[in-house]
């Protein structure tokens, strides 16, 4: 069960992969959205994170969210839904987003 240890004020917090619903951009910070509501912010850049995470496990959906595909409640053309929360498809990420809903379901 892949996890990894996030620095939040200067506690290393030990977050299971398969914990991730979504993360948050914050400039140079993330905030990690847990299973259960529990949130970890960090510093790290979402291109980093996205990398540390790949797999094919999350997907980009906007410049500033990542979202784990298996916490994908429901979406639309413009919107996922993910941790009981709406987030926006970039118009930058909506092709390849549908492509790989698309394809899984």
């Amino acid at each position: 069960r892949p996890f990894h240890f996030f620095n939040e004020n200067k506690r290393m917090v030990k977050v299971y992969h398969d914990e991730i619903a979504y993360v948050e951009s914050l400039k140079e910070y993330v905030r990690l959205h847990l299973d259960g509501g529990q949130t970890v912010v960090t510093r790290y850049q979402l291109g980093e994170l996205e990398k540390l995470l790949e797999g094919g496990d999350f997907l980009r959906i906007h410049r500033s969210y990542l979202v784990a595909l298996a916490k994908i409640a429901s979406y639309t053309a413009t919107t996922v839904e993910a941790a009981g929360k709406e987030l926006p498809i970039g118009r930058a990420y909506q092709e390849e987003v549908r492509r790989v809903l698309e394809k899984i379901g």
